[in-house]
């Protein structure tokens, strides 16, 4: 195989050439995952970094950006926008807790509210932190970065982790996350700041580029049959049961759509 990929040229070399070219190609890749076990946690960071311009994370700033647009009209104050945007790391849960605010429900009411609509948040935190965890992460920045795994900080942790070594994940992981949250703030108080000259249509928009993006690309991504049935559980029970009962539809879309697609691919695979 090393042969094969030698250029054409080779056969025009001196016997000792080809056999030092043939030693170099062959030390090559172990010589690179040995720079790599040695980079410090910095340049881990600073590579997780350079993906924050990356196609989730764009369609992310878009979509705060409309969220930004949306606390203006909402009457919220743009330092307590930038506040929940960090501390309260998902759209959605910021938006049911402005909603609550603003229909005056009571205090024990919003916390059930957001609380429910995180915990679609628990699975991907469980399914990443053992990615995450490596010889020498602490607990505490593993709890921090569990903060910041939102949907698009998750698929491309999962996507990009695997092939990292163990020591280089966590940082790498945050360069990403939190460099992503904390970029999110400043453009949730340019929305706010532009929300005056932005059409309401267009804030819309923009609002819902993030699940438009994401509808669109999990399909891609599911490879078993219970991620695929999953998808199409959650589009046709999602739209019913908020309907029915719009304050459990998404909790009731994903327990009885996900079970029922675990459970079906887990006869499949049994059976098959």
């Amino acid at each position: 195989m090393v042969w094969a990929s030698m250029p054409d040229s080779i056969l025009f070399l001196s016997p000792s050439s080809k056999v030092r070219m043939i030693s170099n190609n062959m030390t090559d890749a172990p010589s690179a995952a040995a720079d790599e076990e040695g980079r410090s946690g910095w340049y881990w960071y600073r590579r997780g970094m350079r993906n924050l311009l990356s196609t989730p994370a764009i369609v992310l700033y878009f979509s705060y950006l409309g969220f930004g647009s949306f606390t203006y009209e909402s009457g919220v104050d743009v330092y307590l926008s930038m506040f929940m945007t960090i501390v309260t790391w998902a759209i959605p849960s910021n938006v049911i807790l402005i909603g609550g605010i603003l229909s005056g429900s009571s205090l024990l009411a919003i916390f059930v509210a957001v609380a429910l609509a995180s915990v679609r948040m628990m699975p991907m935190v469980v399914s990443i932190v053992p990615e995450l965890r490596g010889e020498g992460i602490a607990t505490w920045k593993l709890i921090v970065l569990a903060h910041f795994t939102a949907i698009t900080s998750w698929v491309f942790g999962m996507k990009e982790l695997p092939v990292l070594p163990p020591h280089g994940r966590a940082p790498f992981f945050g360069g990403f996350a939190v460099s992503l949250a904390v970029l999110s703030v400043g453009i949730v108080a340019l929305g706010h700041g532009v929300a005056g000259a932005v059409p309401p249509e267009i804030a819309a928009a923009l609002f819902l580029m993030t699940p438009l993006y994401f509808i669109l690309t999990l399909p891609s991504a599911a490879r078993l049959l219970s991620d695929k049935l999953a998808l199409v559980f959650g589009f046709i029970l999602g739209p019913l049961f908020a309907l029915v009962v719009p304050e459990m539809g998404l909790v009731l879309t994903g327990l009885v759509g996900g079970l029922g697609a675990y459970g079906i691919g887990y006869y499949w695979r049994k059976h098959a």
